[in-house]
């Protein structure tokens, strides 16, 4: 019932007064109105409500097809369910505030196997421990929060997770399992906290709406989304990793702009000043050990990358092979060099060998013109000693 009052207009200074508590009684019959229209819709009219003795209603059917079902929460383990036999059932277990739907054929819904807060639906489910939920066929959520849904499932450990075809958390808990159907073998998590997945046909994960980036991890017997066969893992962008363990940096062509020629002779003098030096990563055992510039060096130098905190694998192989070109240019002009000196040696041989049987034959005559130098002599000296004695007649 509103009440519509009226005030009575008066002139002068309290005009401006009754405009304003005119407005207020405006306002507020508006709210009680809207307001009572409200709440009546927010309650739909009771079919059928079933009442304790306490007159606390347990379940109630309404014009509009909802329904309540309510109950008392105890957590009582000596309360039994109102139905434990094999069989097919709607259950609510009010005193464990838990909730059952489907078969079972043994004692998956018995006292002992149903957790308080749980659900299990679908056939011989088990929920057993405090806010678990079981689904599916023969899945079973066996720790505190644990979630097992799919076919002979398994969640053990505590907030784990179990899906798809015969997965197994181990009590590791934290973990999360998901086991495709390509094998009976069970897959199960090997320590706590960890994501393991067994997807024969490959795992793929897309970054656009239009499945157009992503990467795909597969065992590399099929050709990837973007038409990569042969690899592990294998990405929108070109780049994968082989089956043969070979990490491939994309490199087509139609993927660069902007290609320019570089000067080698330059790579290489900057590769000859590059420090490079023997280091390990902070985040690696002392005994491990690597051989490379700094980044901040390589990017100085070369001003390759992203940025001076990482070097890029193309990057380093490029100014690798940049300077094995300057190498192999400059080893021609060596070998150049190297066989114009032969010719000349060569020739300088064949002018000392003139030389040599020349000076040869001018030695072999010597002793011959000496002997007969020397015959002569005598000769001269034996004629005058006769010619100097006296004669003896």
């Amino acid at each position: 019932m509103i009440t519509i009052l009226r005030l009575r207009q008066v002139n002068g200074s309290h005009r401006q007064n009754y405009i304003g508590a005119r407005r207020l009684l405006i306002a507020t019959a508006i709210t009680l109105v809207c307001g009572t229209q409200t709440i009546q819709a927010q309650v739909p009219d009771t079919l059928i409500a079933l009442r304790n003795n306490a007159a606390v209603t347990r379940m109630s059917l309404h014009v509009n097809g909802g329904f309540y079902i309510g109950g008392t929460y105890t957590g009582d383990d000596l309360v039994q369910p109102v139905v434990s036999d094999p069989g097919t059932r709607l259950l609510w277990f009010p005193e464990k505030a838990a909730f059952r739907a489907g078969m079972v054929t043994g004692t998956q819904w018995d006292n002992a196997n149903i957790g308080n807060g749980s659900v299990a639906l679908g056939e011989d489910n088990r929920a057993s421990h405090p806010n678990s939920t079981a689904l599916g066929l023969r899945c079973w959520a066996g720790q505190q929060s644990a979630f097992a849904i799919g076919e002979q499932s398994t969640a053990t450990g505590a907030a784990s997770v179990a899906m798809g075809y015969h997965a197994h958390t181990n009590a590791r808990q934290g973990s999360f399992v998901f086991c495709d159907r390509s094998s009976v073998d069970t897959l199960r998590a090997g320590v706590n906290h960890s994501a393991n997945w067994r997807t024969s046909g490959g795992f793929r994960i897309f970054t656009s709406s239009n499945l157009s980036t992503g990467v795909t991890l597969q065992s590399g017997a099929s050709v990837s989304n973007w038409g990569q066969s042969s690899a592990v893992i294998s990405t929108s962008t070109g780049a994968l990793l082989t089956t043969g363990g070979v990490w491939q940096n994309a490199s087509d062509i139609n993927r660069k702009h902007d290609i320019q020629p570089i000067a080698t002779a330059d790579i290489l003098q900057k590769i000859s000043q590059l420090p490079i030096s023997s280091w390990g990563y902070n985040t690696e055992d002392a005994s491990i050990r690597h051989i490379g510039p700094m980044a901040q060096d390589f990017y100085a130098s070369f001003g390759l990358g992203n940025d001076d905190k990482s070097i890029g694998t193309v990057d380093a192989d490029g100014v690798a092979l940049a300077g094995i070109q300057a190498l192999e240019q400059r080893s021609r002009e060596q070998a150049a060099s190297l066989e114009q000196l032969a010719v000349e040696n060569v020739a300088l041989r064949k002018r000392l060998e003139t030389l040599e049987q020349n000076t040869g034959r001018n030695q072999a005559g010597l002793p011959l013109t000496i002997a007969l130098g020397g015959c002569a002599l005598l000769l001269v000296v034996l004629t005058i000693r006769r010619n100097a004695q006296p004669s003896t007649k």
